[in-house]
């Protein structure tokens, strides 16, 4: 229940909505009493059972037995003057009054209950976000996309229905059976008694039942992750599943999650309902006992309870029913409220790899150089890089080079704070980068990778990322930089066209010239270009290296991998093999050599170090 508590902290803003919940709440219990203790009164008149008047007003009396005498004083002077069938349409009149004020309290009391809920959700969704927004890549490495998508929907939907609706039944159910039960022994304190000795022993049927309740409730909703984390990455691979016609593979596995899913399930939901027909049972056998005891004490005299008063004794005890299954049942809804809850802060409360320190200052622009001194970095135990170390001046461009699995992608996740070195450091002018503010270092840096990451949004919106302060002409401008615009206008909506998921809608150059675009827009002084014209046809990558070397103009840039003419035009190349810096130096320099650079140049009969 401790992690239960914790959501106070999400309803604490919005903390007015308990006083009016509760406030209309007890109107509604209030006026639901008032409807069947005028059953009494309704029942007397149909039958001509009320044969003592009351012809003077109640005094020395309080309470209940005050309002009661004072409505039968009332009553009889209707009677008097105007007859029983006119007494009836009023005590009909006040009924019908009693149950529009009731039931519209009970609705403004739900309503309330509905906006505190949707508060709360909101508060939970954005920390859930705002968290993952947070995480470095090797959180989100290690993690399932599935899960995570299955924590920000299913389980914040589950906390909705479980735990925040035993809020519901915690705040007024017990007040209904409070304040029934008081009304209740004030009529028959015998009868009321005997209808105590029930509430224990379906208690205790109840919680015999839902006892494995958590236990179940984590593996049902383990399950449906797994079947969300199936169909997710279903969608991602659909294109290799249809080219190695692995279709039924992978229908198959669903099944089994399916299946495995539908058995915990099944368990789970026959305990939870199982609760119903037990408190249904318990709730009939105390009734038929209540008329049993009650008829023989009113038949032998031994009860001042009417027949009229004895019916609406029963009426009012079957409303209490309901109630105290809610609150019986409360305990297995709010097991898998707890199973929720638990998945969800634990997404929220992960530890940050990547923060700013407490010493991390502001650095407004890059003045002078990059240097990495003696970096390495090792991920997951195994040695990606080791003692790397050069320098790259302000305006000069640096292309790393090297076999696949080398270290030069990682290299640039450094620079980009995206991971921390294990040892060394990276400095940019004299300072350590965890000496720099995340968001300071980022945004005097610019990335244009091979895997360009279009969002589902329009064009416009995809290049305005760059720089979401930018006007329209800049974008259009940043757009004709890139070689983008003219593809762009032939659009069917122009800049306002949808890219679709990941861009799919786009080929592979349009989607670089857009990434390139927001690149220009952001007018970053340092460029990253990991492998931007990779996989591109020749017509498009000579569209794309146009625009790249626009965008390389006047920053300092480094090139992993890319065409061979610009790797020849840097400044300092670095050979990388397995993680260490074996030649460095510009491009006439390493061919003297005749080094590992000089033996990848003839190794290719293209212009391009494609697998470099």
């Amino acid at each position: 229940m401790k992690i239960l508590w914790r959501l106070r902290i999400y309803g604490k803003p919005w903390s007015h909505f308990f006083p009016e919940y509760i406030i209309y709440s007890l109107l509604g219990i209030v006026f639901g009493l008032l409807n069947f203790t005028l059953l009494i009164p309704i029942l007397q008149l149909l039958f001509d059972q009320n044969t003592n008047p009351v012809t003077q007003k109640p005094s020395g009396l309080s309470g209940l037995a005050y309002i009661q005498s004072y409505f039968n004083y009332c009553l009889w002077q209707i009677i008097g003057t105007y007859g029983r069938f006119t007494a009836l349409l009023t005590v009909c009149g006040i009924v019908g009054l009693s149950i529009l004020i009731g039931n519209t309290a009970r609705y403004l009391a739900i309503r309330t209950l509905l906006r505190l809920k949707l508060k709360v959700m909101q508060g939970i969704r954005n920390d859930i976000y705002g968290s993952l927004l947070q995480q470095s890549l090797s959180y989100h490495n290690n993690q399932r996309r599935g899960d995570l998508l299955s924590v920000i929907g299913g389980e914040v939907q589950e906390v909705e229905v479980s735990a925040l609706n035993a809020v519901q039944v915690l705040l007024r159910d017990p007040i209904v059976v409070i304040a029934y039960l008081f009304v209740l022994f004030y009529i028959s304190p015998v009868l009321t008694l005997f209808t105590l000795i029930f509430l224990p022993v379906t208690g205790i049927f109840i919680s015999m039942i839902t006892r494995k309740l958590k236990k179940l409730s984590f593996f049902s909703q383990q399950d449906l992750s797994q079947m969300i984390i199936h169909t997710d990455e279903t969608i991602s691979g659909m294109r290799q599943i249809h080219s190695y016609t692995a279709e039924a593979y992978m229908l198959s596995r669903f099944k089994a999650f399916n299946s495995r899913f539908s058995g915990v399930s099944k368990k789970l939901f026959s305990r939870k309902e199982m609760a119903t027909p037990i408190g249904e049972i318990s709730g009939v056998f105390a009734a038929l006992v209540l008329i049993a005891i009650g008829g023989y004490l009113i038949l032998n005299g031994k009860s001042a309870l009417t027949g009229p008063s004895f019916i609406a004794y029963l009426a009012m005890y079957t409303q209490i029913i309901q109630p105290l299954k809610n609150i019986s049942q409360m305990s297995s809804n709010v097991q898998r409220g707890i199973v929720a809850c638990e998945k969800i802060f634990r997404v929220i409360d992960a530890e940050r790899m990547i923060t700013n320190s407490k010493e991390a200052k502001g650095k407004a622009s890059f003045q002078h150089d990059i240097t990495f001194a003696d970096v390495s970095f090792s991920y997951s135990e195994r040695n990606v890089l080791n003692k790397i170390s050069f320098r790259l001046q302000r305006g000069q461009t640096i292309a790393l080079v090297g076999p696949s699995g080398s270290g030069k992608s990682t290299l640039a996740d450094l620079m980009m704070r995206f991971y921390d070195v294990s040892n060394g450091s990276i400095l940019i002018d004299g300072v350590d980068i965890r000496d720099i503010r995340i968001e300071d270092i980022r945004h005097m840096t610019a990335m244009v990778s091979q895997d360009t990451f279009l969002f589902n949004d329009t064009v416009y919106n995809n290049i305005a990322l760059g720089n979401l302060q930018a006007s329209r002409a800049q974008v259009v401008e940043a757009a004709k930089a890139a070689n983008a615009h003219e593809f762009i206008r032939r659009l069917d909506n122009g800049y306002e066209t949808t890219t679709g998921d990941r861009g799919v809608k786009l080929s592979g150059g349009q989607r670089q010239r857009i990434a390139i675009a927001r690149a220009i827009l952001k007018n970053a002084p340092i460029l990253i270009l990991d492998e931007a014209t990779s996989a591109l046809d020749n017509e498009s990558e000579l569209l794309v290296q146009e625009a790249l070397n626009k965008l390389m103009k006047d920053r300092t840039t480094i090139i992993i991998a890319h065409r061979l003419s610009t790797v020849r035009q840097a400044d300092s190349i670095l050979v990388l093999d397995h993680g260490k810096l074996i030649e460095q130096g510009n491009h006439l320099e390493l061919i003297n050599q005749k080094g590992q650079y000089w033996k990848m140049i003839h190794a290719h009969s293209s212009d391009t170090l494609s697998d470099l």
